[in-house]
C-alpha cells in the first residue's frame, strides 16, 4: 500500500513538472521574440541612419553597406576597414553630386542618353536571360568524350622522337677523328675540344628532342639529318653526316617510339573541345526555339531592297578615311567618284587622291594628274586653291599661303588669294597638312556596334 502511495506522489510530482515546464516554455519563446523584435527594430533604425545629407537627397547607412554588399567578393575586403568604409562613402558623395548636378542641366532627358541608357538595359536584360538559358546546356560527359577519343585516334597520336648530341666539325677528316675518339673517351669532354658549334658544345652538343619532321633547336630545319639520326641505336654514336653547317658526329641518348596519349590525359582537352561546339549547338536550338516561340515572319522583298541600298557619298568617304594602307584608300575614293562624280564630298576626294599621292607615296606625276582633274571637274570648289597650289609646290617644302575652310563643297566660295606677308613665310613642319585636314572634314560619328550574344 505505501509503494503505491509512493509511486502515486511521483506520479503528482512529474506531471506538476512536466505542467511547470510546459507553462514556461511560451513564456520564455515570449521573452525571446520580444528581444528578436528589439534586434529587428535596432538594424532596420541603423540601415536607415542618414550619413550625408544632400538638399533632399541622402546616403544612409544601408545604402553604403548594400554598395559593399554589392561588390565582387574579392574587392570587398578592401572596404571592411574604417579607412575602407570612408574612402566608399566619399565615392558615392562624390557621384551622387554629379548625379544631381548632371539631372539640374537635363543630361537624363538628352535624346543620345536616353539611347544609351535604352541599349545598356536592353544588353543587360538579353544578357541575363541568355545566361539562365545556357546553364541549362548539359555538360560533356565522360562517355561522349570516350567516344571522340576512340573515333580520332589521329589527333592524339605523339611523333616517334629521339634526344640526339652531335659534334660539328669543318672537315669530314676532323669528323672521322671525333667519332673514332667517341668510343674510348667522354662526350662531353671531346664536344667542348672539337665541337665548332659555339651554342651547345658548352653542354655536350645536347640538341633536345627531335622529330622526323627535322626542327633542330640550334641547327635550324634539317631533315636529311633527323633522318640519318632516327637510323641510330639508342645510346650509339653515328656519322659522319654532312649539312649546310658542317660535319656531324651524333649519339642518340634516348629514343621514344610514337604512340597515343592515354585518354586520362587528354580527357580535358576533348571536353573542352566538345563542350565549346555543344555551346554553339545549345544556343542555336534555344534561338530557334525561341524564334518559334515569338513568332519571327521576315518579309524577304523587303529585307532584301533595305540591304541592297547604296551606301551615300558621305559614308563611302569615312570609310575610305578608316582605311590603312595608302593604295586602298586610294582605290575607295576613286571608288567613290565613280558612284558619285557631283555628290558635295567628291571634290574632297579628289584632292584626297592627289594629297596622298604626293605626301604619301611621293608619286608627284600621278598626284599632278589627281589635281588638274580636280581643278576641271569642279574648278569653283573651295579646294581648288589648295590644288592649284600642290602642283605648283608639292615638289619643295614650300608652305601653301591659303587658310583653309571647315569642309569644302562646290558653293563657289574661293579661298583668300595669297598675300606679300604669306608668300615669304618660312614653311611649318606640318604645313602641307592643312590641306588633308580640309579635305577630311567633316567626319561622320561611328556608331556603337551591335553586341554579339552568342556564346
Amino acid at each position: 500500500m505505501r509503494q503505491r502511495l509512493a509511486l502515486g506522489g511521483l506520479a503528482v510530482l512529474a506531471a506538476l513538472l512536466v505542467f511547470g515546464l510546459a507553462s514556461a516554455a511560451p513564456a520564455k519563446s515570449t521573452s525571446s521574440k520580444k528581444s528578436s523584435t528589439k534586434k529587428s527594430t535596432k538594424a532596420v533604425a541603423d540601415s536607415n541612419q542618414v550619413l550625408v545629407r544632400m538638399g533632399k537627397e541622402t546616403i544612409t547607412q544601408g545604402d553604403l553597406q548594400r554598395r559593399i554588399n554589392s561588390l565582387p567578393e574579392q574587392f570587398r575586403a578592401n572596404y571592411s576597414t574604417p579607412e575602407g568604409r570612408q574612402q566608399l562613402l566619399d565615392r558615392m558623395v562624390e557621384e551622387k553630386v554629379w548625379l544631381i548636378q548632371a539631372s539640374k542641366n537635363g543630361v537624363p532627358d538628352r535624346p543620345q542618353v536616353k539611347q544609351q541608357i535604352e541599349q545598356q538595359k536592353r544588353d543587360l536584360v538579353i544578357r541575363t536571360y541568355l545566361n539562365e538559358v545556357m546553364a541549362k546546356n548539359p555538360a560533356v560527359s565522360d562517355s561522349e568524350a570516350k567516344i571522340y577519343y576512340d573515333a580520332h585516334p589521329d589527333e592524339f597520336k605523339t611523333p616517334a622522337s629521339i634526344s640526339v648530341r652531335h659534334i660539328q666539325t669543318k672537315s669530314e677528316a676532323d669528323a672521322k677523328k671525333v667519332k673514332s675518339l667517341a668510343k674510348m673517351k667522354d662526350w662531353v669532354s671531346l664536344a667542348k675540344q672539337y665541337s665548332t658549334d659555339t651554342l651547345t658544345k658548352a653542354t655536350g652538343g645536347n640538341l633536345g628532342v627531335i622529330t622526323k619532321d627535322g626542327a633542330f633547336g640550334s641547327l635550324g630545319n634539317q631533315p636529311a639529318l633527323a633522318e640519318s639520326a632516327f637510323t641510330i641505336p639508342e645510346g650509339k654514336v653515328g656519322g659522319p653526316y654532312k649539312s649546310d653547317k658542317g660535319w656531324h658526329v651524333l649519339r642518340v641518348d634516348q629514343v621514344r617510339p610514337a604512340s597515343v596519349r592515354p585518354f586520362d590525359q587528354v580527357k580535358p582537352l576533348i571536353s573542352r573541345q566538345l563542350g565549346s561546339q555543344h555551346q554553339q549547338d545549345y544556343y542555336k536550338q534555344q534561338l530557334d526555339q525561341a524564334r518559334k516561340s515569338v513568332g519571327v515572319t521576315v518579309d524577304s522583298a523587303a529585307v532584301k531592297k533595305f540591304i541592297s541600298q547604296k551606301r551615300s557619298a558621305r559614308d563611302m568617304f569615312n570609310d575610305a578615311q578608316a582605311l590603312g594602307p595608302a593604295e586602298q584608300r586610294i582605290a575607295a575614293y576613286q571608288n567613290l567618284l565613280q558612284q558619285y562624280p557631283s555628290s558635295d564630298v567628291s571634290p574632297q576626294a579628289q584632292f584626297m587622291i592627289g594629297f596622298i599621292y604626293s605626301e604619301e607615296l611621293k608619286k608627284y606625276d600621278e598626284a599632278e594628274q589627281a589635281f588638274r582633274a580636280l581643278l576641271q571637274r569642279y574648278p569653283k570648289a573651295e579646294l581648288a586653291p589648295s590644288a592649284q597650289w600642290m602642283i605648283d609646290h608639292m615638289r619643295s617644302n614650300d608652305t601653301p599661303a591659303f587658310v583653309n575652310a571647315e569642309a569644302d563643297s562646290m558653293t563657289g566660295h574661293t579661298a583668300p588669294p595669297a598675300t606679300s606677308s604669306t608668300k615669304n613665310k618660312k614653311p611649318a613642319s606640318n604645313s602641307k597638312q592643312s590641306a588633308s585636314k580640309q579635305a577630311a572634314q567633316p567626319q561622320a560619328t561611328v556608331p556603337s556596334t551591335p553586341p554579339n550574344y552568342r556564346p
